[in-house]
């Protein structure tokens, strides 16, 4: 076998690992998005805020390839600071503010609730059809992964993506999760462009898991307003390192990954 054909080897099955591991978090997280609407739709406030946070996080692994799904992304995940002039606000972060209300706010009608609720749902399932048979390229994947850290990520441990809940933490796990099998399935490519690079996202990687499961009470996080500022500075700069870290793996990896020219007939 040639190494550019081992190296196709290795990228194929790491691709179909991934898109295996994302039919399975979209296939969990539309049973998932459906007991959460059905909560909140039903003025179930505790069960639905129980739910909000852990089922996200099968959405948020999923984020890798958001680009592939960017309508539905925009509907179901999009902050209200974050929407243009005329867009609806939609989804998760809809419900979220709803859920957890500032002193004042009123709280949506039940009219309000059920447009929110189904909304989600629908949506929800709308992705897991479009989930499944996706197969996205390698530089989607390293791309994807880099781009969730750069600008979710930061959001998330700067207590910017949930500010309502306070939940960011979980959303960073669900980030790092996605972000890390990518790594995982490209890094035996990886490691012979750039060893370095590879062992750097080893360390940095467990040095964002090491500082996320410090945070948590069991199997719950803390809420973000809860941990110390010492430990957030330190989960910022970890969060930033990797992925700047991220955005190299594309171009150090084209190398390997770019298609043979063939040798001129003659």
């Amino acid at each position: 076998m040639t190494p550019q054909i081992s190296v196709a080897v290795e990228l194929s099955e790491s691709t179909s690992d991934l898109a295996y591991y994302l039919r399975q978090q979209a296939e969990q997280l539309d049973g998932g998005a459906a007991e959460f609407a059905a909560a909140y739709q039903a003025g179930d406030d505790d069960l639905a805020r129980s739910l909000y946070a852990p089922t996200r996080m099968f959405y948020n692994r999923m984020l890798v390839v958001s680009d592939s799904f960017a309508d539905l992304d925009a509907r179901l995940d999009t902050r209200q600071q974050d929407l243009t002039a005329g867009e609806a606000f939609t989804g998760w972060h809809a419900i979220e503010q709803d859920l957890y209300p500032v002193a004042g706010q009123a709280p949506y009608s039940a009219e309000q609730r059920t447009a929110l609720a189904t909304g989600l749902a629908a949506d929800t399932h709308a992705l897991v059809e479009q989930i499944n048979g996706l197969r996205p390229t390698v530089d989607q994947q390293t791309e994807g992964a880099a781009k969730l850290l750069q600008t979710r990520g930061v959001n998330a441990a700067n207590g910017a993506e949930d500010a309502a809940s306070s939940s960011d933490l979980y959303d960073l796990q669900g980030y790092v999760d996605g972000a890390q099998l990518v790594f995982e399935g490209i890094r035996v490519v990886l490691v012979t462009q750039d060893a370095a690079l590879a062992t750097t996202l080893d360390h940095e990687f467990g040095g964002i898991q090491d500082s996320l499961n410090a945070q948590r009470e069991g199997v719950a996080f803390k809420r973000y307003d809860k941990v110390s500022a010492d430990d957030l500075a330190s989960l910022k700069d970890k969060v930033s390192a990797l992925a700047a870290s991220l955005s190299q793996v594309t171009v150090t990896m084209a190398p390997a990954t770019a298609t043979p020219t063939p040798a001129p007939a003659g």
